[in-house]
């Protein structure tokens, strides 16, 4: 029996690999674009590659699991991808649509492999680093690219009918009309997004770096709007919800100056008030970038 899990976090930007041990110790973490992928003529086979290339360069051996994290839903064997939005070829298209990616790993490397949504995995990782009880109600949602969201009431992931829960970077908000990648129009994540950060960026802070824009501008009118629409989509999962926990993580929550206090303020000001007669605890995800990775492995040995 193999001693490590292949985790792979394979998100709208960067794809994160690492081999993980019993004791949750990443070995030999590496970090490419995920374009690679994205833009090959067989994604499979180039998904294939790189796990190749990264067994060999490595030299790991023992291999009893391979664990995909990714920027979308999944369907309930754990196996298929509903539909990468964030993830598109060069003609726009998303490059796993209703595929079943896990028969085709598993058929390359004889090892069984298990796919889940990357907010569930990252959400595994917080919950094992903070010590949180699994028999409560947790809500996690993380703002990178776009916005996942997972969430654990009494043990149990929430994955829906089919495995399309949550997929909250497209709910609608109300009476607008912002064209998203997805096709629709008004998407949540058109207004509270990482990928919406640098269309701010680009109109109104075009010489400031994007690490640095709440450290230098987080004042300005543009920037206290974007927080107000992160704060709109955890106001409205808390009054859903009414959770013990809320995890808050993602690129955009774990840069330089991001103004935790104003946001907080923000999302108990727009909760329920009956939510917020008993209120909730925010925990701050961590900045490491094999949490991905690592929650990978986790969600591998629950299904085990």
């Amino acid at each position: 029996m193999g001693k490590v899990i292949i985790g792979i976090d394979l998100g709208g930007t960067n794809l994160r690999i690492g081999a993980v041990e019993e004791n949750n110790n990443v070995l030999s973490f590496s970090k490419l674009r995920s374009s690679r992928i994205a833009h090959a003529a067989d994604p499979m086979k180039e998904l294939n590659a790189i796990i190749d290339e990264y067994i060999e360069e490595n030299h790991i051996s023992g291999v009893k699991a391979v664990s995909i994290g990714v920027p979308s839903s999944v369907a309930n064997d754990k196996k298929t991808v509903i539909c990468t939005t964030n993830i598109r070829d060069e003609k726009g298209e998303p490059v796993f649509l209703n595929r079943n990616i896990a028969e085709e790993i598993e058929k390359h490397f004889h090892v069984p492999v298990y796919v889940n949504n990357d907010t569930n995995n990252i959400l595994l990782y917080d919950i094992m680093t903070n010590e949180l009880s699994e028999n409560s109600v947790i809500v996690g949602i993380y703002i990178g690219t776009g916005v996942g969201a997972a969430v654990i009431m009494n043990g149990q992931m929430l994955d829906g009918k089919d495995g399309a829960a949550l997929d909250i970077g497209h709910i609608p908000y109300y009476n607008v009309d912002t064209p998203c990648s997805c096709g629709k129009k008004g998407c949540c994540e058109c207004y509270a997004s990482g990928w919406k950060l640098q269309e701010i960026r680009r109109k109104y802070f075009p010489d400031t770096k994007i690490t640095e824009l709440f450290v230098r501008h987080g004042n300005e009118k543009p920037l206290k709007e974007f927080i107000q629409s992160c704060a709109h989509v955890f106001a409205v999962m808390a009054t859903i919800f009414n959770p013990e926990v809320m995890v808050i993580g993602g690129g955009v929550m774990e840069m330089p100056g991001f103004p935790k206090e104003e946001f907080e303020q923000a999302v108990n000001e727009a909760t329920g008030k009956d939510v917020m007669m008993y209120g909730f605890r925010y925990v701050y995800s961590e900045d490491v970038e094999s949490k991905g990775v690592v929650g990978a492995a986790l969600f591998a040995r629950r299904k085990m």
